[in-house]
């Protein structure tokens, strides 16, 4: 394999394996951080890593976060360790440094799941978790939003209830439901967790050691799973009119969709990183954004992410299903084309172009 494709791993191991590579080739530091509990499908260690472009010292910053979800961690490390390869430092400007963090959830990642070990969603889990919010929507189908039984009659049954909610609310509020984040059911999907969770306490530290002295801050977080098949979308959390939207929309321009306002391609959530970022750069300039690349239709992630639920919290002898289940969701999250490579990789290199010319 050659060219841009040659940037997407085969694992979380050969995703790690190439990331730091390219940053030994690079001559760039790398700071690891040990998983203290959990272990990879191999017995062996999971790391969050992170590399800095650029002076420590610098006062501007872009940070790019690969695998919160961590099957979608094939997309964000493919764009670090190739903007590393193909020269990304030299396109840093002075008085800015670039920080890379690699696979904020290495579990989800090395498991080909969206979730931590704790069945927990990163990008719900930043709550306070003695008050999480509410979603009482999920909670009344939640039956069918994670079902036990996925034999096909139980499932037909299940999206029946689903498919009449959507008829009466609408399929937006459906989806809301669905993945706005939830904190009663730990065996269900979109999961908030029970408590901060290893990567939240990590990306807490790299904020506070790698950019203290930061004023100006740009953030990509790097995602797969919704949209049209390889499209782009720049996801915000802010309302059309603010000061940080009008922001991004100079920086990205009609990439730009808010979750809030109903624009995106995502429901609005709880417990992101946004909001994580935002309370700790309260006075500091942020502009965050979600880089989103479509795969596949909505239905089929959606059934996907159900049966690596069900196998994870409810098989009992899954046999043959064991690996079907799990290409269904690498699949859905990771479609393994050139095409799509290609053209996901070229979305995701200018973003970061534009966000480090912003910052220039």
């Amino acid at each position: 394999m050659s060219g841009t494709e040659s940037h997407f791993p085969r694992s979380y191991r050969s995703a790690r394996a190439n990331f730091l590579a390219a940053c030994k080739a690079g001559d760039l530091g790398v700071t690891s951080r040990v998983h203290p509990g959990a272990k990879g499908q191999d017995g062996k260690p999971l790391f969050i890593d992170t590399t800095t472009i650029g002076s420590v010292e610098a006062e501007k910053a872009l940070l790019l976060i690969s695998g919160t979800h961590g099957v979608e961690g094939y997309f964000g490390s493919a764009v670090q360790t190739g903007l590393i390869r193909e020269g990304i430092a030299g396109a840093v400007p002075d008085g800015t440094k670039l920080v890379m963090l690699h696979a904020l959830n290495p579990y989800g990642f090395a498991f080909d799941r969206r979730v931590n070990e704790d069945n927990a969603d990163i990008n719900r889990n930043f709550v306070d978790h003695k008050h999480p919010p509410d979603n009482p929507a999920y909670a009344a189908l939640a039956e069918w939003i994670a079902p036990k039984d996925i034999s096909p009659d139980s499932m037909r049954a299940a999206n029946a209830h689903l498919r009449a909610y959507a008829e009466e609310k609408g399929a937006f509020a459906l989806q809301e439901a669905v993945s706005r984040g939830q904190f009663q059911f730990a065996d269900g999907i979109y999961y908030g967790g029970a408590r901060p969770s290893w990567s939240a306490q990590m990306l807490s530290d790299i904020l506070k050691d790698d950019f203290g002295h930061v004023r100006r801050l740009v953030v990509i977080d790097f995602h797969t799973g919704l949209g049209e098949h390889a499209s782009a979308e720049m996801i915000t959390e802010e309302l059309p009119g603010s000061v940080a939207y009008k922001r991004q929309k100079r920086i990205w321009g009609e990439l730009v969709k808010s979750s809030e306002a109903g624009e995106s391609v995502s429901a609005p959530l709880v417990g992101t990183i946004d909001k994580r970022v935002s309370k700790w750069a309260s006075r500091r300039e942020l502009t965050f954004a979600a880089l989103e690349a479509g795969t596949k239709p909505v239905r089929e992630v959606f059934n996907a992410l159900r049966k690596d639920n069900w196998l994870y919290c409810f098989a009992e002898n899954p046999g043959a299903q064991t690996e079907a289940i799990r290409g269904e969701i690498r699949g859905a999250f990771y479609p393994e084309t050139k095409e799509w490579k290609r053209a996901v990789f070229a979305h995701a290199e200018n973003a970061v172009r534009q966000g480090l010319a912003a910052l220039a």
